[in-house]
């Protein structure tokens, strides 16, 4: 418990400080465990906290829930209303607005196929990590009919792989008792447009709801428009409230087809010639997704039984223009079906209130790669056709005993078998299989001293077993140009956390509230991809890694319905082991215990101020803010020996402003346009100077020099939406 009390001096001494300085509030972020007291104070015997549960103020974790008023809806809503939370940093590989890499805690959420996954998402209780690479595709996720969304920080046991660093929550909405129906354009920069529109209501028990969506936009570099349709539909039966009988169905079913052009990174000399330019033209990701998912919940055995069932099929093409060629086009099919179940029962040990969850869960996840090498003068081949037939199961228990009416223990346990058959359909000597257990303990003590303040210690755990595609690219010798030539490589071992976190939060007089939040957590065999030159990546461990820092938020109300909020965080992501890692880099030096893993920046910080104003029949709310990040070292200088990339900071407003059924929104990203980079890595230059030049700049590149390649920030975006409801 050392961690634990460092964690906690921390935390004490973070808000000293608050108090010294005490108008230093907080973001939008509203914690899930001090919002609405009255519909937040459960009775004593009742919790939630579970699997398929929102989170219950006496589970002894750090959970947020994200602001989707300030954020204009479209295929881009989630990550943009995330990177408003402290914590939380948003890099672009790809080049495209629509695929952002996320890091919660230092451990990433992304699109791209090859990313080391360390945060789970879940849509009504259904994970929706892909199955071939555990990878997250934002512009599936239907925000537009999203009700309320969680951020679960820190490892998670009960909710499984990847909740290295959080677990995230997305619960859609239902038709209500009074009809109605929505619809909203919107139009910007770079020719976006968006069109959303929904409807819902309920007769003789049963409620329903429908959105549709579709955005175009023409992409601000070379080569990157979008589009994305989206259908998504609930019908459900809700029985009378109030007696032991009291029981929930819904089906969803959700379906969505993209096609997002990317563009990449580029090397220095080229954003200075033109930052709009894209290195490699051609790239595009095309996934067309199937989700159908049935949850619901009774009264059964004294208790309450929940439960999800599901299927998920996204075939999704992805074309890779390589430099030198040739091109890879990748067919990746993924299917995946299965359910959770849990049962909760209150009752008294002794004569304490406890509420035991016991659950299990069980997914069949189907992957089929078709990888065929095209362009570079030669007729297409097929480079990998491989199938994996994955079988996860789980099997946990919770128990929440209130020891005295203020002070809870919680504690959990997970049990997870993973089992990942390798079936090489072209070469069978590649076959293989490999399986993974682990049992993941959760400990914490929440006390609450009263109304307006809580506190709580813990000690987690989380798992993670490797995905299939980095398990069929885990060689040094042979290594992949994503996602092609897979094969039977050596065994990754699992990924787990110990992770040990204190915090608390404190309401104050004048609306003002304060959070404070200390963590460390280590990491053992940590899988991180390396990458020998811009197109091949192979995967490693780690054997010891350390994300460790803090997080403090705080908001104050103004006068005349102002308000001012303010977050700041310190996250160190590092090495704990002597390795060497392979990199473009001519003369690599090993990683040692204490540097900074890459892309990960250790100081973040928001600041921002709000009104509300009521002017005759209209409603106005107004929001400015500033994001401010530290600077980031390149993916592939491990030891910390180069240059990183630059610090930068960020404005944005936001106006809302609502006349009867009628929502006018307007919202600017980069309210000063600008020029930034949010992700750098080094890499050979195999195209030499920008194209229309004739020769290299003063201080450019020539062809094949090892260089750094940038991704430069989106410049100033105006966004404008009109909506109506009926």
């Amino acid at each position: 418990m050392r961690r634990v009390a460092i964690a906690l001096v921390c935390a004490a001494l973070c808000v000293r400080h608050m108090a010294i300085a005490a108008q230093q509030p907080d973001t939008t972020k509203r914690d899930t465990t001090k919002t609405d007291s009255t519909a937040r104070r459960l009775a004593p015997v009742v919790v939630t906290g579970t699997r398929l549960t929102d989170v219950d103020e006496r589970i002894p974790s750090q959970v947020e829930s994200i602001d989707l008023q300030h954020i204009s809806q479209g295929p881009d809503a989630a990550f943009q209303s995330l990177q408003q939370l402290p914590g939380v940093t948003l890099f672009d590989d790809q080049g495209t607005r629509l695929q952002p890499e996320l890091e919660v805690r230092g451990f990433q959420l992304s699109p791209i196929v090859g990313t080391p996954q360390g945060v789970s998402v879940f849509l009504d209780g259904v994970r929706v990590n892909e199955p071939d690479a555990q990878e997250v595709n934002f512009d599936l996720l239907p925000m537009s009919a999203i009700d309320h969304a969680e951020l679960v920080r820190g490892s998670q046991a009960l909710f499984g792989r990847n909740s290295l660093g959080g677990a995230l929550l997305f619960f859609t909405q239902r038709g209500g008792s009074v009809p109605s129906a929505k619809i909203e354009l919107s139009a910007g920069s770079f020719g976006q447009q968006v069109g959303t529109i929904s409807a819902g209501g309920a007769v003789h028990g049963i409620d329903g709801y429908v959105m549709g969506s579709a955005s175009n936009e023409d992409g601000w570099r070379q080569a990157t428009g979008a589009r994305t349709r989206q259908l998504f539909a609930t019908v459900g039966h809700r029985s009378p409230s109030g007696g032991s009988d009291t029981s929930d169905i819904a089906l969803s079913v959700l379906y969505a087809n993209d096609r997002i052009r990317e563009a990449g990174s580029l090397p220095q000399d080229w954003i200075d010639f033109d930052p709009r330019l894209n290195y490699t033209p051609g790239d595009f990701f095309k996934p067309d997704l199937i989700h159908v998912a049935l949850r619901g919940f009774r009264g059964a055995w004294g208790g309450t039984l929940r439960g999800t069932l599901y299927f998920r099929r996204n075939d999704i093409e992805q074309l890779n223009v390589n430099v030198p060629p040739p091109n890879t086009d990748g067919f990746i099919d993924n299917k995946s079906g299965g359910g959770t179940a849990e049962w909760t029962r209150p009752f008294l040990l002794g004569s304490r209130p406890t509420a035991l969850t016991i659950g299990g869960e069980y997914a069949r996840q189907n992957v089929r790669f078709r990888l065929v090498n095209v362009g570079g003068g030669e007729p297409a081949s097929v480079a990998t056709l491989a199938v994996v037939h994955e079988d996860d199961a789980a099997a946990y228990a919770q128990a929440v005993v209130d020891i005295t009416p203020k002070l809870s223990v919680t504690g959990a346990l997970r049990q997870d078998y993973v089992r990942i058959p390798f079936r090489d359909e072209l070469d069978g000597s590649n076959n293989g299989t490999n399986t993974y257990d682990r049992l993941s303990p959760f400990i914490g003590l929440t006390l609450k001293v009263s109304d307006d303040l809580r506190g709580f210690v813990a000690y987690k755990s989380a798992f993670r077993a490797p995905a299939p595609v980095e398990l069929a690219c885990a060689s040094p010798d042979a290594p992949c140009a994503l996602p092609s030539a897979l094969g039977a490589d050596p065994t990754l071992a699992p990924v787990s956390t110990h992770d040990y976190e204190a915090g608390f939060d404190v309401d104050l007089p004048n609306n003002t509230s304060i959070d404070v939040d200390g963590f460390w957590t280590d990491v053992e065999n940590d899988i991180v991809f390396a990458s020998p030159n811009l197109t091949h990546v192979f995967f490693v461990n780690i054997p010891h890694s350390r994300r460790a820092g803090v997080e403090i938020t705080a908001q104050t109300a103004l006068p005349a319905g102002g308000r001012l909020f303010a977050s700041y965080s310190y996250v160190a992501s590092t090495y704990q082991s002597t390795v060497q890692i392979s990199t473009a880099d001519t003369n690599p030096v090993p990683a040692r215990p204490g540097d900074q893993i890459p892309s990960s920046p250790r100081h973040r910080g928001r600041v921002g101020v709000g009104m509300t104003r009521i002017a005759g029949p209209v409603a106005l709310d107004a929001q400015l803010d500033v994001r401010a990040y530290s600077s980031q070292f390149l993916h592939g200088d491990e030891s910390n020996r180069h240059t990183p990339v630059p610090g930068y900071a960020i404005s944005g407003f936001n106006l809302n402003a609502q006349y009867q059924r009628y929502t006018i929104q307007l919202e600017i990203d980069n309210l000063f346009n600008r020029k930034y980079e949010t992700f750098g890595t080094i890499a050979e230059n195999n195209l030499g100077g920008p194209p229309g030049q004739a020769q290299t700049p003063q201080g450019g590149t020539d062809q094949g020099e090892l260089t750094n390649f940038f991704s430069p920030g989106l410049p100033r975006r105006i966004v404008l939406t009109i909506g109506a409801k009926f």
